[in-house]
């Protein structure tokens, strides 16, 4: 492994990475002919197709088209990822969520496979309600920071989640956590403005969630590395599997991290702060 440059970290381009984390598959289309142009991911796996994605029709790979997809889900594809549903995938019980967007003149989707146990939707709405409603009784600032990271994890279920607010110098400060108890606290820990990038920021407000389910995942290059039609690396800013800086990957090890997710809280436009 090469070592890293923490020099550079404002300046990484890490909205083209070239690559995606290994628990999807993203297909780069032409929404006219609807030809895969890009494509990364177990295609073979996932698709139970053993032939190279690129170059061949979509309907071939996934037994539909963009076009139904589009129409199925009653939406149009536009420049933020539009969830367009299930199909089935390679085992008669298994199915594939399908995202997608535009990006410039390409139609950019995103396959993850489906939950075996979809939890029904009645429950997820009284789930979320309850959440909404613990955090909308909190009194103050920092009732509804402790609120919400408890609500968080009792959702997702991860050893911790912390409300990390952004101060007025660039800083950041962890204001409210909860976690299993077998964890160190991290609250009222202070971290320096540039351990979140300049162009980091920008990309949390632009893409307000982020996952990584496996901090020890191996990227996946995109195929071939530049987009057909414009000759350049396919710009991903708006990709859920979208691959990681390594300098993130890193940081996330040392403190001991198997996964992540982070979701930005955003006041008048600005990023004020990330629920992670």
């Amino acid at each position: 492994m090469q070592p890293l440059d923490l020099t550079n970290c404002d300046r990484e381009p890490i909205h083209i990475p070239g690559s995606i984390q290994p628990h999807g598959i993203l297909l780069v289309v032409d929404p006219n002919s609807e030809v895969v142009l890009q494509a990364a991911g177990d295609t073979a796996g996932s698709l139970a197709t053993q032939h190279p994605p690129v170059g061949r029709p979509l309907h071939d790979l996934l037994g539909v088209g963009l076009e139904v997809l589009t129409r199925s889900a009653g939406v149009g594809l536009e420049s933020k990822p539009r969830y367009l549903g299930a199909i089935s995938g390679p085992a008669p019980s298994a199915s594939v969520d399908v995202l997608a967007h535009m990006r410039g003149d390409v139609a950019v989707l995103e396959l993850e496979s489906g939950l075996a146990d979809r939890p029904l939707a009645a429950r997820l709405l009284a789930e979320i309600g309850a959440a909404i409603a613990a955090i909308d009784a909190a009194p103050d600032l920092l009732s509804i920071c402790q609120a919400a990271a408890r609500e968080v994890r009792r959702l997702t279920d991860f050893d911790r989640v912390m409300i990390y607010r952004f101060l007025e110098d660039g800083s950041g400060s962890v204001v409210a956590e909860h976690h299993v108890d077998a964890l160190p606290s991290f609250l009222n820990h202070r971290y320096p403005a540039s351990d979140i990038p300049r162009q980091a920021r920008e990309l949390y407000v632009h893409n307000p969630i982020r996952v990584i389910p496996d901090v020890c995942y191996v990227p996946v290059p995109l195929v071939p590395s530049l987009c057909p039609t414009t000759g350049q690396p396919l710009d991903m800013r708006d990709c859920m599997l979208r691959s990681v800086s390594p300098t993130h990957i890193r940081y996330l090890k040392n403190m001991g991290v198997a996964a992540s997710m982070s979701v930005s809280v955003i006041r008048d436009g600005a990023l004020w702060g990330l629920i992670a």
